[in-house]
């Protein structure tokens, strides 16, 4: 039989056996034919055209508990038939489509085509003794509107073979497992066969891929370059990531590492994120386009990749250099999502390119002049689901709601405000008379400092400019009599900022913060505490995201889960704070995540010893404290752990390292990650570096799990955390 008959069948034909499974003793291809105009649909038996059943729900793949009902079983087998079906039309129409493509690709084809429908007489088979029938349940036809329009056999190797055929080996190979976990060794060893030979379809797309691309760029290149939307790499991986088969099909290393990692869209409409960490110092500059300080500069180029803890595999990192593969595979391989990333060079970001039609939401690290000009030709794409996304790119907006939040004084005037909910816990919280001030002139600051001085145990008055970054813009003072550098710097904050706080300095033991957002239908959302530590300049260090009272003394521990009034502990006495702020973040309009400052300290006026500042400053942005939250999220229940943000100026110090690369490979030798048997495992000990350190300039992110662990680590590089 010739080729062209053949493949008239397969594609046109609307019985099953006569039809798709027609098996020919001899296929020759010598007759010359013209190419055909792909059809709208290939020729089906009714039950199992593509618009049939559009009343019928479409039907998920069965999980691992529902397989172990045979019917659900049958279930799977009929989506694995549906692809070997699609597939047999695919490449049908591939033989009528380009009749002069060269004779051994085509009989290579025509010999995968007779594969398939063995492997789709398998599943029939095993189907009928399962109790389901084929077109059952309703069939997809994505292969087929991804396919039928392909313009040349380059198309059908990219699109088909190393994309839909590859994600096959990730398929059959899990449920293949599946199966033999649950005893259906009959199921298991079809799946088996079927894993095989597709490591030979897919071995046969690649000798073309690699014989037709462009050999100036890379496999991985010529593959990207080559799919257009809906079809990503993404498309081209399964539940699992099967490395051995990929190898066996002649994929190369770098294919492999760089797929492993690679994650999009499959429709849903992704949240784009932005990491701007000057969005504070910008405000308190009052204009677009200021140079950020260097500590600022590095930390935007360090730690951007900290994003994608927020981030699902739909969704997409702007970045100006995207992660290496190495590094990201570390990543994954800990349990965490590898999101997409999107490089770009300027800071005003042009829609197109983002490929996806739509965007679900925008959320930089905090929203500025600069974030709002560099994400606003992103809107046009945008989901608006609520009027903050309608309006946040409106000057007059953010001028009018979101940048007060910033301001020191938004949480200045709030304790007051709020004071009348905790009327209860006095002997746990502030008195009032310590709550903050706020002064305009520099005599005003001088009779509060005089004020706070005069209150049993206060001995220093901190001055706060209104906005400023942690640790920053801020002044101690002992006495209402200024040093003319004190002087100075006041007399420059109340001209610039037209305001200053001023507060008492406590004697703080615990930093804590809550972390929260406020939904698009603008409903409180809690995340949770966290204890964090800051250096001696006030700026953030680390954050406990394991036990967080395990180095505290018995007396501090006991204060912190104490039952007070009707909270059980300060988490819950935050959480309420929390929530209580939420209300007046609504009144500003605000929409996104935020996160209140709060810290206990020593009081000798106490009952207990100590007080919690419930309320310390308002963040009206992601911080490090809520991707500590999510960084926790894959160590294992009950275990020390803390995530540190460590300078590499201090790294150096230490003689043993002479460059970031000698110190980040020594680390992950000497303390590597240990992971339970989880299928989505989770870290039990060893230190994982959360950015990417090929890439740091300036601080290193990492996170160290086990009491151990940590102290060893401080041994070895001298580097102490806990002080």
């Amino acid at each position: 039989m010739e080729l062209k008959e053949f493949a008239e069948i397969i594609l046109f034909g609307t019985n099953i056996s006569s039809d798709k499974l027609l098996d020919p003793k001899i296929l020759t291809d010598e007759i010359p034919y013209k190419e055909i105009i792909a059809p709208k649909t290939p020729g089906r038996p009714l039950a199992l055209q593509f618009n049939q059943n559009l009343n019928s729900k479409k039907i998920p793949f069965p999980n691992r508990e529902q397989i172990e009902d045979e019917i659900q079983r049958g279930y799977v087998l009929h989506f694995f038939a549906n692809h070997e079906l699609l597939a047999m039309e695919i490449m049908a129409l591939v033989l009528l489509l380009f009749p002069q493509a060269p004779k051994n690709f085509r009989m290579g084809i025509a010999r995968t085509i007779i594969e398939e429908q063995k492997h789709m007489s398998l599943y029939l088979k095993r189907m009928k003794e399962l109790n389901v029938t084929f077109g059952e349940i309703p069939v997809n036809d994505f292969f087929w509107n991804c396919l039928s329009q392909m313009k040349s056999p380059m198309d059908f190797v990219t699109k088909m073979s190393l994309t839909f055929e590859q994600a096959n080996l990730d398929y059959s190979l899990f449920y293949r497992d599946l199966m033999y976990k649950i005893k259906d060794f009959k199921t298991a060893e079809i799946l088996e066969t079927v894993y095989l030979e597709e490591i030979g379809h897919v071995k046969h797309g690649v000798t073309w891929f690699n014989r037709w691309r462009d050999q100036s760029n890379t496999e991985w290149k010529s593959y990207t370059s080559a799919l257009d939307l809906p079809l990503t790499p993404a498309r081209a991986k399964g539940i699992i990531f099967d490395m051995a088969g990929r190898k066996a099909a002649g994929l190369s290393d770098q294919f492999i590492a760089e797929l492993s990692v690679f994650s999009s869209s499959k429709g849903r409409p992704p949240n784009i994120y932005y990491f701007n960490p000057a969005c504070e110092q910008e405000i308190a500059r009052k204009k677009v386009g200021f140079t950020p300080s260097k500590s600022i500069a590095n930390l935007q180029n360090d730690c951007a990749s900290l994003m994608q803890f927020f981030a699902s595999k739909d969704d997409i990192i702007l970045i100006s250099k995207k992660p290496s593969v190495s590094f990201l595979k570390k990543i994954q391989d800990c349990g965490y999502t590898i999101p997409e990333w999107l490089e770009f060079k300027k800071n005003n970001i042009d829609s197109n390119i983002i490929l996806q039609n739509y965007i679900s939401n925008i959320s930089p690290w905090g929203w500025s002049p600069e974030s709002i000009n560099a994400l606003k030709n992103l809107k046009n794409k945008l989901i608006i689901k609520s009027n903050f996304q309608k309006e946040i790119f409106d000057e007059n907006f953010y001028e009018n709601n979101i940048k007060e939040l910033y301001s020191k004084k938004i949480s200045a005037t709030l304790i007051q405000k709020i004071k009348h909910n905790f009327t209860d816990l006095i002997d746990i919280l502030p008195s009032e008379n310590t709550f903050p001030s706020v002064s305009f002139n520099v005599n005003d600051v001088l009779l509060n400092i005089e004020t706070f001085l005069a209150i049993d145990g206060i001995d220093t008055v901190v001055l706060k400019a209104p906005y400023g970054c942690s640790g920053q813009n801020m002044l101690r003072v002992k006495s209402n009599e200024l040093t003319v550098a004190e002087t100075n710097w006041l007399n420059k904050i109340l001209k610039e900022q037209n305001s200053i706080i001023i507060e008492p300095w406590f004697n703080k033991v615990v930093d804590l913060s809550y972390q929260a957002k406020i939904s698009e239908e603008k409903k409180h959302v809690a995340i949770g505490m966290t204890r964090f530590i800051t250096d001696s300049r006030g700026q953030y260090k680390a954050t406990f995201v394991g036990k967080k009272t395990d180095d505290l003394s018995k007396e501090l521990a006991k204060f912190m889960y104490n039952k007070y009034s009707i909270y059980n502990g300060i988490e819950e006495i935050l959480l309420q704070t929390s929530l209580l702020i939420s209300n007046y973040l609504c009144d500003f309009k605000f929409e996104g995540p935020y996160g209140i400052d709060a810290f206990i300290y020593k009081d000798i006026n106490s009952k207990y010893g100590f007080r919690l500042k419930h309320l310390s400053e308002i963040n009206p942005r992601y911080t490090m404290g809520r991707v500590a939250i999510e960084v926790s999220k894959r160590i294992q229940t009950g275990a020390f752990a803390i995530w540190a943000h460590i300078r590499v100026i201090d790294i150096l110090k230490n003689e043993k390292f002479k460059t970031i690369s000698e110190f980040s490979s020594f680390i992950e030798q000497k303390f590597p990650i240990q992971l339970s048997n989880d299928f989505k495992p989770l870290i039990r000990e060893g230190i994982l570096f959360t950015n990417d350190p090929s890439l740091a300039n300036s601080v290193l992110t990492v996170l160290i799990v086990g009491k151990n662990v940590l102290n060893n680590f401080t041994k070895e590089t001298e580097l102490e955390i806990l002080i």
